[in-house]
């Protein structure tokens, strides 16, 4: 597939280890019900171009899947979703600092939830009874949302205004520690308080990938009897944040693949790419592949880099390693053995053990999200 292409670089998405992952966060959601229902309900996290997923290639494949709702970081990417899908729940969750009539009428133009990060922004949007709102409160993340000190004045607006909220949420900082502890019994008294203040929305949340997985020993308590939505993003795409101790058998969707499409041959002592900060111990073969640092590689970890090699006929033959300053179009790698062609494929990353990951050099989060919109994000089996 990869051949076909006009330059031969593509971020090649697994239908099969999407499927496997949703039905392993979905499974979990079941099974690990301390702080949710076992019968919550999935929002998929597809901000930031579903994590560098491309959101009009990967939204329709979660829907196939029977994903409803999803969550996006913006109004503008809460737009672009809603001409994927007419008729799945969106939620904002970053909002906006001024809500002008024309904002709020592209609220209701394409149907959006909208998340409530501040006092004023409720103040302003309890005003709009056909808005849909989910209060975010802060329970230690201390970024966005609601402090404590303002939750006494949020309830007294919501029951003067007479609306039903739609939402009551939070996010953790952590999970699996004392703060993630301290958090989840602040956002359990705090729900106890707004149900008993007869404010009783429609959908209740706070957990994300990481939150889910989480191994912590907790006390089901009234989370578990009313926490009906779970926000899982970054297990969709086959990873888990530093700190997870396993992948619980999650698998990463996109594999990042180029093609050699020349091979060159450097003597002792020569030098490769700019600087020629790289010169050959011995002679040595190499090949160049269409691939670089304005397609999302990184100068900054080249030592580190170790590209899988494999054949046309997609048959693993060894490890590439960056030899040479990477270029912005181009990089230039050496094989662990002999018998480089042109033709062969270089995985960057994807179904593999990634060093990048274990040195934590780069973020799980920002591995994918690096890749430039240029290069075409496909669906394979």
């Amino acid at each position: 597939m990869v051949s076909s292409l006009l330059r031969p670089a593509a971020a090649l998405l697994s239908r099969k280890a999407l499927a496997d992952n949703l039905r392993i966060v979905r499974k979990r959601i079941q099974e690990q019900a301390l702080i949710h229902r076992p019968d919550a309900q999935l929002m998929a996290v597809v901000k930031a171009d579903a994590y560098g997923h491309d959101l009009h290639v990967s939204m329709p494949e979660l829907l196939k899947h029977g994903v409803k709702r999803f969550a996006l970081a913006s109004i503008s990417e809460a737009i672009e979703a809603r001409k994927i899908s007419r008729s799945s729940d969106l939620l904002v969750l970053g909002g906006t600092v001024e809500w002008s009539r024309a904002r709020m009428d592209l609220i209701r133009r394409h149907d959006l939830e909208v998340t409530v990060n501040d006092l004023q922004t409720l103040k302003t949007l309890l005003g709009q009874p056909s808005l849909k709102l989910h209060l975010k409160l802060d329970t230690g993340m201390n970024r966005l949302g609601l402090k404590p000190d303002e939750w006494g004045e949020a309830i007294r607006l919501i029951q003067k205004s007479k609306i039903k909220l739609d939402g009551l949420m939070t996010h953790f900082a952590t999970a699996g520690d004392r703060i993630f502890d301290q958090q989840v019994r602040i956002f359990e008294e705090v729900v106890r308080w707004f149900r008993s203040a007869g404010v009783q929305p429609r959908w209740v949340h706070s957990e994300n990938s990481a939150a889910l997985f989480t191994n912590h020993r907790l006390k089901g308590g009234i989370l578990s009897e009313v926490s009906n939505l779970v926000r899982p993003g970054l297990a969709m795409w086959g990873y888990l944040p530093h700190g997870s101790k396993e992948s619980r058998g999650l698998k990463p969707v996109l594999e990042l693949v180029s093609e050699v499409c020349w091979m060159k041959r450097v003597e002792k002592g020569e030098g490769i790419s700019y600087g020629h900060h790289y010169r050959a111990a011995k002679p040595h073969e190499f090949g160049v592949i269409p691939l670089g640092y304005a397609d999302g590689l990184s100068k900054q970890y080249a030592d580190l880099l170790k590209v899988q090699w494999r054949s046309r006929n997609d048959r693993v033959r060894g490890s590439l390693s960056v030899c040479g300053s990477i270029c912005m179009d181009m990089v230039m790698l050496k094989a662990s053995g002999r018998g480089m062609k042109v033709g062969d494929r270089a995985v960057f990353w994807g179904r593999f053990p990634n060093p990048l990951l274990k040195s934590h050099v780069v973020e799980p989060y920002e591995l994918n999200l690096r890749i430039a919109k240029r290069i075409p994000r496909m669906w394979v089996k």
